[in-house]
């Protein structure tokens, strides 16, 4: 057989092995995407769940250095400007820092809508709609969808592992019937 032709087979022969312990991988990448959903989202899911709403003015830009690394190792940087929005809440102005920047300075003086949080209104980000469940929402639902599908797995695992088995007859064991 060739290289592929054998490993095919092997997997056709080995099924019920695999599928019997593919939870496990699964609980591993749930683990990764729950993760990364986690530590790039906690604030903004705070936010998008308990938040107040504001109108707040683009009073500045806070430049920072991005590095790009190429194929080759070598580092190139640009520059991107991170506004600075500044908003009344509780009878307070306050001053936050948006963490998504762009390559322009466009916008100074613009009024745009602010989310944030009635308890600590110095956490808060500009509302951008459907940008703000972004990177994190889709890596914590395909995290938690694989998470489910290997729960399913360690279950099943687990019920076939604590009945018994009943095995089918041997073909050589003789069936005797006496009249």
């Amino acid at each position: 057989m060739t290289f592929p032709e054998e490993q095919v087979a092997w997997l056709l022969a080995n099924r019920e092995k695999i599928f019997r312990y593919i939870f496990i991988p699964q609980f591993l990448a749930a683990a990764i995407f729950l993760s990364f959903g986690y530590a790039t989202g906690q604030v903004h899911a705070r936010l998008l769940l308990r938040s107040a709403r504001a109108q707040g003015t683009i009073v500045g830009f806070k430049s920072a250095l991005i590095s790009h690394r190429s194929g080759s190792g070598s580092s190139t940087y640009s520059t991107i400007y991170e506004p600075l929005i500044e908003f009344t809440a509780n009878d307070r102005a306050f001053r936050v820092q948006e963490w998504k920047g762009s390559e322009s300075r466009a916008g100074l003086g613009w009024s745009v809508p602010v989310i944030y949080d009635p308890a600590d209104p110095s956490v808060a980000m500009m509302d951008r709609g459907l940008w703000n469940w972004l990177p994190w929402a889709p890596f914590f639902a395909i995290g938690l969808v694989v998470g489910l599908a290997s729960l399913k797995g360690l279950f099943v695992f687990l019920s076939s592992s604590s009945r018994p088995r009943i095995l089918p007859p041997s073909p050589r064991a003789k069936i005797s019937t006496t009249i």
